[in-house]
This record gives structure tokens, sequence and C-alpha cells, in this order.
């Protein structure tokens, strides 16, 4: 399958406005954590952490939302199970547990992240030029709608790296980073799909 002519032919119906939302979303994102940051005085990696930790299956602002939340709630010296968040348990651990360690640095909270699609949203978060593989950029390269719940949008280690590879060809070939053509691609597809 060419993944690079799927994930072109979404891209060439990007509109400019299209563009220019999917290269802001990652700046906006840490924008949005920076403002958390301030406003509960830790620091802005462990708050994209705690959201990165928080985005499977969950809606960025409702994920925007739930990190708030969560992070005040620790702050408070409340129990973790006193905070819902619209994830997975685990995931809400995984965030705790960034909270509990308070890392140093980026490759600390990668480590407690240790999961291939959470460790790249993170890293793109902070400005890392790599790629995030979730479900709808899995559907774009693969030039089909699956719903996100289907099997066939698990996406094992050598297809996440085949696909990081293919975003990063396409970026390459249209001139923006490999974050922002999955970004711009994501809008797009959202917009024909009515997301």
């Amino acid at each position: 399958m060419d993944y690079v002519k799927n994930i072109l032919a979404i891209y060439r119906k990007a509109s400019d406005a299209d563009k220019d939302q999917g290269i802001l979303w990652y700046a906006r994102a840490k924008v949005a954590a920076k403002d958390i940051s301030i406003r509960h005085d830790i620091p802005v990696r462990i708050v994209v952490g705690v959201m990165a930790a928080l985005s499977p299956n969950n809606r960025w602002e409702r994920n925007v939302r739930d990190a708030e939340r969560l992070i005040a709630a620790y702050l408070n010296g409340d129990d973790i199970e006193s905070v819902s968040v619209s994830t997975y348990n685990k995931m809400r651990a995984k965030a705790w547990a960034i909270l509990d360690t308070m890392p140093c640095d980026d490759q600390h909270v990668m480590r407690i992240l240790n999961g291939q699609k959470i460790v790249s949203f993170f890293s793109n978060i902070m400005g890392h030029d790599t790629c995030t593989i979730d479900g709808h950029a899995r559907n774009i390269a693969f030039a089909e709608r699956v719903g996100l719940t289907d099997n066939r949008t698990n996406i094992g280690k050598k297809l996440y790296a085949e696909l990081q590879d293919a975003y990063n060809v396409a970026a390459h070939a249209a001139g923006v980073k490999a974050y922002e053509m999955q970004a711009i691609t994501w809008v797009v597809w959202k917009r024909i799909h009515n997301i």
C-alpha cells in the first residue's frame, strides 16, 4: 500500500485555513499547557505529560479539562480516585505517576508514559519533530475510514514506524514538518468526514 500517496491525497484537499489550523495545532496545545502550568505553578513538561497520558480516546477539549482537574486534585492532596477522567484508569495512573515524580527532563516523562502514541503526542506538544500516529492518522494512510474501536486501528510497533516514515516522506515532499502533516491531514479528514 502506498501510504505516502494516500497521505498526500488528503493533504492536497487542504484549504489555506486547514493548513493554518494544522500547523498551529501543537503550538496551541502547548499554550494550553503553559496556561495550566502558570495557574498551578508546575513545569510545562509535567502538564504536557499529564495531557499525553490522558489523551487516549479522549477529545482534546475534555483532555485539557481532565488534565487541569487531575493536577488540581493532586496538588490539593486529594486521592487519585477523587477524579474521574474520560480515558482509561491505567492512563490516569500514568498521569498521576508523572505528578508524583515531577520528572526534571522530557526523557523521564516519556519513560513513564511508555506508549508509542502518547510518547509521540508528548513530544509533538513539546515541539519535537516526530509524528503522532493515532487511529485517524492510520485511516488517512490506509485511505479508509475505520472506527477507532475497530481492531484494525490497533497499531503495532512495526506499522507505527512504517506510518511515521510515510508521514515524514509526505511532509518532506510538501515542505512541512511531520507533525504538521499529521495535524493538517487530520483537520482535512475531520472536515471531509464531519467528525
